[in-house]
């Protein structure tokens, strides 16, 4: 019964949330959303592999240095 009460007053909010937006801003977010360069998944993940060959060859470059 809780769960049930919880996802109604879950969509409800959604709904008023979503009915906030004017058409108009709606139609701008619509044409915005091809130029947003973050928004694409390649992006990130091209930023999650940099990142990580980064992290190891600094760690590999510490521990040579060590021994």
């Amino acid at each position: 019964m809780k769960k049930t009460a919880l996802f109604c007053c879950t969509e409800l909010s959604v709904f008023l949330l979503k009915a906030q937006v004017t058409r108009e801003e709606n139609q701008k977010l619509k044409e915005a959303s091809g130029t947003l360069w973050y928004a694409n998944p390649w992006v990130w993940i091209a930023g999650v592999a940099l990142f990580l060959l980064i992290f190891i060859l600094v760690l590999r470059k510490s521990t040579r240095s060590k021994a």
